[in-house]
């Protein structure tokens, strides 16, 4: 890390440590920083710890580019695609099994599509496991001051371990900017094409906002809707952070007006928010936010569901069928993969997407803990499940796909 990176990580800590923070709300965390000299431009929950959902990638590309200027990888080196890495759940490319791609292609589909499959391919080639390559990802976290993010996988995938904060992400995005200035073209990239497979940007502010010309986005039902994104004007780079945001217009409205706000005010010491003490609160536990089309559509409900949203308890749901029957077996495949669990009440419950009456195979009444613990073990073995907080459960305007 040259001094010029050092300088502005320095003061992007300091400023965190100085208080320069609002309170938390019951919206999103966020942070807005000036790129040239690190300064604090605004800041909500900035500590506050929060699933990363697919920012994860941008350290997964970060140890890539560090691995490239080490000389040990190169952008041109060959990877083959593990079964693994093939199978891994959406968001993917598409990547088959045994396909040979380039390191560049990888790096490019994982910032581009946010392809989880490409994640896993740079992870197993640089740790040689993904776990391995989790471990490297969060000794490097910790190697550039990034204090309460922790690693468990390279896609950003839910994990209840995996956690960053606000303050965290602009600190690589920052980090990122300084070191690597000749990569960070990758990052405004519109399209990404292997072969007769293309997929457009995911990351829509690179063409609504004026300026804009990198980073990331991220999007779990844990997470809500993340942002990491980088905008230049009359020569001045403000990087912003969205944490949390309940739709992808939402992120996109509120990023704009933070990189706005930001734009507006001038960095020095005297324009950073000074007066907020650091919270308590903003310390606490990563906040689970189900929102959005990705999570709900419209139907009916089943009485079982809402009683359990009534006791405040949460649900899993392992996937919805036109047959009630297979609704039966795949509950009864996923009850025998999960053993017991507290609280758990088993459940097929009738709803409707798009006019069309479907089966939701579901386990309710148990807790959050319990909830995310299930779901990852399902995933593991690239089976569905979807966790349902007491909120979603009760609406009976809500359909599980």
């Amino acid at each position: 890390m040259d001094n010029r990176t050092k300088l502005g990580v320095v003061l992007l800590a300091a400023a965190i440590l100085l208080g320069l923070v609002s309170p938390r709300s019951a919206g999103a965390a966020s942070m807005v920083v000036d790129a040239a000299s690190g300064a604090v431009l605004s800041a909500q929950a900035p500590n506050h710890l929060w699933y990363p959902a697919s920012l994860t990638k941008l350290m997964t590309v970060y140890v890539a580019l560090a691995e490239i200027e080490a000389g040990r990888l190169a952008l041109a080196d060959k990877l083959t695609v593990s079964a693994r890495a093939a199978s891994v759940p959406p968001v993917r490319f598409g990547l088959l099994a045994g396909e040979t791609i380039t390191v560049r292609q990888a790096i490019d589909v994982a910032i581009v599509a946010s392809g989880n499959d490409a994640a896993i391919v740079l992870a197993e080639k640089i740790g040689g496991s993904e776990e391995r390559f989790a471990d490297l990802m969060t000794t490097t976290a910790r190697s550039l001051g990034m204090t309460r993010t922790l690693f468990r996988n390279a896609s950003g995938l839910p994990d209840e371990e995996q956690v960053t904060t606000a303050r965290d992400m602009a600190l690589l995005a920052l980090t990122l900017i300084k070191e690597y200035p000749q990569y960070y073209p990758l990052f405004n990239q519109r399209k990404v094409t292997i072969g007769k497979r293309s997929r457009g940007t995911v990351n829509a502010l690179l063409g609504s906002y004026k300026g804009a010309d990198g980073f990331k986005t991220g999007f779990t039902c844990g997470s809500g809707y993340n942002l990491v994104a980088s905008a230049t004007r009359d020569g001045r780079r403000v990087i912003g952070v969205v944490l949390g945001s309940a739709s992808r217009d939402q992120r996109t409205s509120q990023m704009t007006k933070l990189l706005d706000a930001g734009f507006a005010r001038v960095a020095t010491k005297d324009a950073a928010v000074t007066e907020a003490v650091l919270a308590e609160a903003d310390a606490g536990a990563p906040p689970m936010v189900i929102a959005g089309g990705a999570c709900a559509t419209h139907g009916d409900g089943e009485s079982a569901v809402i009683a359990a949203a009534r006791a405040g308890a949460w649900g899993i749901a392992f996937g919805s069928f036109a047959d009630k029957k297979k609704a039966e077996a795949v509950l009864a495949d996923a009850r025998r993969q999960l053993g017991p669990l507290a609280g758990a009440r088993p459940t097929v419950a009738p709803r409707s997407y798009n006019g069309v009456k479907q089966w939701t195979a579901m386990i309710v009444g148990i807790s959050q803990g319990a909830a995310g613990k299930a779901c990852k073990k399902l995933w593991a073995r690239n089976a569905y499940c979807l966790a349902l907080r007491p909120e979603v459960l009760g609406n009976k305007a809500t359909a599980w796909r």
